[in-house]
Parts: structure tokens; C-alpha cells; sequence
């Protein structure tokens, strides 16, 4: 047996030497064993490989395996594969166990919810044949499964459990008179003014590039300062990279529905916001620039006399941009309008049957408004 197993790695060795002439990096092997012990497989390859190797007393049988030009670690995977083997490195020795030995491994969590990371892993888990189970309340991972399962599962928590980036997001919501809207010239087209010479273009909605500020920023000012615009809100909150944050300015209105079952008729309520909602979800991307989904919607409540019940009117728009750190986007075109009816009448006169007509006076009128949100993102240092 002995005399076999010298034979063997004195093959092994003369096909190592001659895969390695040249320049060729990483090295590689041929192997060929007929019915061997497994034992003695890995602790060729151990010995050809330089490399140190336990092996667990507990593994048997023999192997038939013919692999040319592999590297050390492509023989590993593909002989504990085929027998049902897992292996582990521990400092610069390898250890070889069955793959049933069930380990256990308890990570706590530093920066990323446990809940998180463990809807990030399971399209690992199988592959790695290990489980994860969390416990939210002190952001452990709980690893159970074969001990190199486990040793990759923490491999890959090492790049996964990391301090994440955080956006401040500044809205600032503006409601113009139609009429002045126009007059802003909301096209998109805006000159650059930092002195009486100076001009730029907005692009994409962005309404700062290169530092220099924009026509329409003054003029809303001077819209605001003779009452012609609203600024309804600025809202600021902070989100994690990835994470959606979202606002609402408005109302939760009731809106009444029935429905009938078995000829009884039952009516419920239910909430709907009915005002300016965004939903704005950052993510910084590896320049530290930032990529959002955002959503905007603007809806109003209007009381139906005739059903005793609320119509809500939506305007809604979505889009997804990239900016660089700290520029402002532009929404618009969220337009909505209100009708109103006017009564004037003299008093008593306008009570007289045929003639009353004379001494009143209905006036229709529409106005419409626009609403224009600025959003500006700051990636936290």
C-alpha cells in the first residue's frame, strides 16, 4: 500500500512540475487516482500543494477521479463536493469535515438591522446549506449549518455590516397663481443670474449647476414678497441610503363606502390623504453622487352634496434622477384648478317676483394654481 501510494505522489509531483513551466499563475495540477482511498487524495494534494491539512478520522471510502490543469482550490471544491465533504480554513491550515457536522455561529450586528441582513442572504443559504435566524431585539444573527457554511456566511458579513450613508432631504413646497406662473415661464429654460452678465440652463430639473442660482429663484421671491405665491411647507428629514422617506402635508379624509351582502347594505369608513405627498428614496452611489426615486402627488378633497361624500382629484408624477451632492431638483406641472360662484344681490329688491332679477348678479370664476416643490440632497459627511 505503501509502495502504491509513493508511486501515486511521485506522478503527481512530475505532472505539477510540468504544468508550472513558465510563467503560469496560479499554479496548477493533473490528478489521476483509480478507486483511492479519499485520505490518501487529500493528503496528496496537501503534500503537492504545500499546503496544511486535518483531516477528520471519520471520513471513508475510496474515490475514481481524473481532473487536469486545476488549481488547489478548484480540487478542494470539486473532491469534498463529490464526497460530501466540507472544509474550512483556520489560520493557514485546511480542515476537512463531513459535511453533516453541524455548527453554530452567534453574530451581533453593528450597524445593519438583523431583519435586514437576513433577507440579503437567503438567495446564499441554500448554496451554503446553512440557516440564519435573527433576534430583532439585540440585532443577532443566530448561523447554524456545516462549519464552512458558516465561515462564508461571516466572510460575507464582513462587507455587508457597515456603517451606512445618510441624506438630508430639504423640500421646499411653492403654490403660484397660474396666471404668474406663466409669467415665471416655467419651461425649464431659465438664465443663470449671479451678476447682470451671468447666465446658465437648467438641465433635467436641476436648478443649480455649477453654483450659479437661477432667474426663477428671484422671481419666485418677488412672487412670494407681493403675495402672488405660498410657500405651503419645508419640510427636512434624514434617510439611510436605500431607505424610502416619505411626507405628507395634508389631511386623512373620511370617505364613506357601502356595500351590500345577503340584502343588507353595510357602510364602512375608510382614511384617504388628500393633500402634497412625496416619497423620496436616495441611494448614494460609489462617486458620492445620488440616484432618487422620487414621487409626488398633490390631491384634493371636495364634499359631493349629492352623495354625502368626498371626490378626490389627483395630480401625481414620478421620476428617477441622478445629482451630484447638494444640487436641487425641480418638480412642476402639478397643476389643479377651483371654481367658484359668486352671489350678489340687493337687498329686499332682488326679492321682488319678475323684476328681483334686475338687482342681482352671479359671477363664475377659475383660478388655477400650480404647485412647484425643490428638493435639495446632502450626502452626511
Amino acid at each position: 500500500m505503501k509502495t502504491k501510494t509513493y508511486i501515486i505522489i511521485l506522478l503527481v509531483l512530475l505532472s505539477m512540475l510540468s504544468s508550472t513551466v513558465g510563467l503560469a499563475s496560479p499554479t496548477t495540477y493533473n490528478f489521476s487516482f483509480m478507486n483511492e482511498d479519499i485520505s490518501v487524495v487529500l493528503h496528496t494534494l496537501a503534500k503537492i500543494s504545500d499546503v496544511n491539512m486535518v483531516i477528520d478520522d471519520s471520513i471513508k471510502g475510496n474515490v475514481t477521479m481524473k481532473l487536469n490543469n486545476v488549481t488547489f482550490d478548484t480540487a478542494m471544491n470539486i473532491i469534498t463536493s463529490a464526497k460530501g465533504l466540507s472544509y474550512r480554513q483556520v489560520g493557514d491550515a485546511y480542515i476537512i469535515d463531513p459535511a453533516d457536522i453541524s455548527a453554530s455561529e452567534v453574530v451581533k450586528l453593528r450597524y445593519t438591522r438583523a431583519v435586514d441582513i437576513k433577507k440579503t442572504l437567503e438567495s446564499v443559504m441554500g448554496s451554503l446549506k446553512v440557516k440564519v435566524d435573527i433576534d430583532e431585539t439585540s440585532n443577532y444573527l443566530i448561523i447554524s449549518g456545516s462549519p464552512a457554511g458558516c465561515a462564508r456566511i461571516k466572510k460575507i458579513l464582513v462587507d455587508l455590516d457597515v456603517p451606512q450613508q445618510q441624506v438630508v432631504m430639504e423640500a421646499k413646497v411653492v403654490v403660484i397663481n397660474k396666471t404668474d406662473n406663466k409669467n415665471l415661464g416655467v419651461d425649464w429654460t431659465w438664465s443663470g443670474q449671479t451678476s447682470d452678465t451671468a447666465s446658465g440652463t437648467i438641465k433635467y430639473g436641476v436648478s443649480n449647476v455649477s453654483g450659479v442660482p437661477y432667474v426663477a429663484n428671484y422671481t419666485i421671491s418677488a412672487l412670494l414678497s407681493n403675495g402672488n405665491a405660498k410657500i405651503l411647507a419645508r419640510p427636512k428629514l434624514t434617510t439611510i441610503s436605500g431607505k424610502e422617506a416619505s411626507i405628507l402635508i395634508g389631511d386623512h379624509i373620511p370617505v364613506l363606502t357601502t356595500s351590500t351582502s345577503s340584502g343588507s347594505t353595510t357602510t364602512s369608513i375608510s382614511y384617504v390623504d388628500a393633500g402634497i405627498k412625496l416619497t423620496y428614496t436616495p441611494t448614494v452611489t460609489a462617486d458620492g453622487s445620488i440616484t432618487a426615486k422620487v414621487r409626488t402627488e398633490v390631491s384634493s378633497a371636495t364634499l359631493v352634496t349629492a352623495i354625502n361624500n368626498y371626490k378626490i382629484t389627483t395630480r401625481q408624477a414620478e421620476t428617477t434622477v441622478c445629482m451630484k451632492d447638494g444640487d436641487t431638483m425641480v418638480i412642476g406641472g402639478l397643476i389643479g384648478s377651483e371654481e367658484t360662484k359668486n352671489n350678489t344681490a340687493v337687498p329686499f329688491l332682488s326679492n321682488i317676483p319678475l323684476i328681483g332679477s334686475l338687482f342681482k348678479s352671479v359671477t363664475n370664476s377659475k383660478n388655477e394654481n400650480e404647485v412647484i416643490i425643490f428638493l435639495t440632497a446632502t450626502v452626511v459627511k
